[in-house]
């Protein structure tokens, strides 16, 4: 008998998200946003409409569903030309974010000037390319080149839909 393969969300940045776990009122709140997200409202009006929802629902904001409206509302974004695709610092915040309690923990572990590594996030620097290499070993990560296509794919509204779909069934 094949294994049944997990139900799982994949966020931009290739966050795999766990959906069997959801509670009930986490699955309730995500049928809710699927049903806005597959409208294609304008990414504020979604991003405004998933806060308040979220809010509502009394959920916590560790919960999964939120980062998965987080994820959505990038994608409306993005799609619409209003976001910037995501580049190596998103990909590194969500590898930290999901690897270590907090990103002083982080630069304690690298040697990673936390000054620095917050310029790198608010975009006025980058990580030299030994810095980088070193911080990559650590999170067991690799660097990727992809085409701007792959990249679109990656970030596609349709790709997000076809995942709310299999979490809301």
């Amino acid at each position: 008998m094949p294994k049944k393969m997990p139900r799982v969300y994949q966020t931009i940045t290739g966050r795999r998200i766990l959906l069997a776990k959801l509670s009930m009122p986490e699955k309730a709140l995500l049928a809710r946003v699927q049903q806005k997200y597959n409208a294609r409202l304008e990414w504020t009006r979604f991003a405004a409409w998933w806060n308040a929802e979220f809010n509502q629902s009394g959920l916590s904001a560790a919960s999964p569903v939120h980062r998965i409206c987080q994820d959505l509302e990038a994608r409306l974004g993005i799609q619409q030309g209003s976001v910037s695709p995501p580049d190596y610092r998103d990909f590194l915040a969500d590898l930290i974010d999901g690897r270590f309690e907090s990103r002083l923990e982080f630069c304690r572990a690298t040697g990673v000037d936390p000054g620095q590594l917050s310029r790198v996030f608010a975009g006025r620097a980058d990580l030299s390319l030994q810095a980088l290499q070193k911080v990559l070993e650590l999170l067991q990560a690799r660097l990727v080149l992809q085409t701007e296509e792959q990249a679109r794919e990656q970030t596609s509204v349709a790709r997000a839909e076809e995942a709310l779909a299999l979490a809301t069934r």
